[in-house]
């Protein structure tokens, strides 16, 4: 088996932590390079500061400001969310793999499974090794299942991790 890339998705669960351990391995086995994926549903956050105090009275809202300025206006601060994700992510790999392999980064903004199954394609992985929850019955049926539907579609073999464990309700 010849395996050169292999792609770990990253969701900080302790299955995605016990992924990255084994991909590790298996890249230092086969030689390979490793490619760290996390997936967030969107690329900007737009948060509103708090400001300009308002007093209540009998008949309305007065906003308090100091004579001579400018009516309160809220203005959106943008947080780019996919910076934060990859500075985070790069953070967790320095942690977890503490420089024993070269790693690559990759942020994608989406739904995890087709993220995931779109990176496999256009990076040509070989092996993508994931963390599962393990989730059964209904809690499955209603919360999905990213492992499941990556591995149902992957264009390469797909390695499923599961460390923690949850007693059936």
């Amino acid at each position: 088996m010849d395996v050169q890339n292999i792609l770990v998705p990253i969701d900080y669960s302790g299955d995605s932590q016990g992924a990255l351990q084994w991909g590790a391995s298996l890249v230092e086995k086969y030689g390979a390079k490793l490619l760290l994926l996390h997936v967030i549903p969107k690329a900007v956050e737009e948060v509103f500061p708090e400001g300009g105090a308002f007093v209540s009275s009998t008949s309305s809202f007065h906003e308090v400001r100091a004579p001579g300025t400018q009516p309160f206006r809220r203005q959106p601060i943008i947080i780019d969310l996919v910076d934060t994700a990859h500075t985070e992510l790069h953070d967790f790999a320095d942690k977890n793999l503490k420089d024993v392999v070269p790693v690559q980064i990759k942020v994608a903004v989406g739904r995890p499974a087709e993220e995931i199954l779109r990176v496999a394609r256009e990076e040509k992985v070989d092996l993508i090794v994931m963390g599962t929850h393990g989730r059964t019955g209904v809690r499955h049926l209603l919360l999905g299942s990213v492992a499941e539907a990556v591995t149902r579609h992957a264009p390469c073999p797909v390695f499923t991790v599961r460390i923690g464990f949850e007693a059936a309700p």
